[in-house]
């Protein structure tokens, strides 16, 4: 388990009732994925985030400019190194677009929403996670310049100076959300504000 994941296991034993970010956006997954679905991850590394809703579908892709990360996942059947603003796919192919931790990172948002909206076929829906910019984690990671982010993510969450990437914050408000996208023609079904302090946990005390 990353230590993070064992800091909101504990987190969760000290607050009853409270759950995971990634738990909430498993579940959501899980809802919308329905056997043999199409299912596009961008941004998806070489994470197994999904496994379990994954398993359910012969038919998962996943895209991501760190082609060493794309050949550690074993959870997704098809992988492309690409770019978010440029899908390699036709029109209407998926059934269901997710991103965890990705939209926080975009240059320009709206071209890879444009391009989601692109390869989504009628009726497909786009499910994210992302950290909310008014949120007092995101605040502290824009005080600190994006050249020591590698070194803090290694102390913070152990992982490795190849799993950091620059934080945009270009869409991470909810007005800013809401706006971008019903210009685009997405329409809102769901939005879960989920605060996680243990983003930022840094000891015990």
């Amino acid at each position: 388990m990353e230590p993070q994941e064992r800091w909101r296991a504990r987190y969760a034993g000290m607050r009853p009732g409270w759950v995971p970010s990634t738990t909430i956006y498993r579940r959501l997954v899980d809802e919308r994925l329905h056997e043999g679905g199409r299912i596009l991850d961008v941004g998806c590394g070489h994470t197994e985030l999904l496994r379990d809703a994954l398993a359910r579908t012969g038919r998962s892709y996943g895209v991501d400019l760190d082609g060493v990360a794309l050949r550690k996942n074993i959870t997704i059947r098809h992988t492309a190194v690409a770019t978010a603003e440029a899908l390699p796919f036709i029109d209407g192919a998926f059934d269901l677009v997710v991103m965890a931790w990705v939209v926080e990172h975009l240059d320009r948002p709206v071209i890879v929403f444009r391009e989601i909206d692109r390869v989504l076929a009628p009726g497909g829906r786009v499910l994210f996670l992302t950290p909310n910019a008014w949120n007092y984690n995101a605040w502290l990671i824009r005080l600190i310049p994006n050249a020591f982010h590698a070194f803090f993510t290694r102390k913070l969450y152990g992982r490795d100076r190849s799993d950091t990437y620059p934080t945009r914050y270009r869409m991470n408000s909810l007005g800013r959300i809401e706006s971008s996208l019903s210009r685009l023609g997405f329409e809102r079904e769901r939005v879960v504000m989920n605060g996680d302090p243990t983003y930022v946990t840094f000891n015990a005390t």
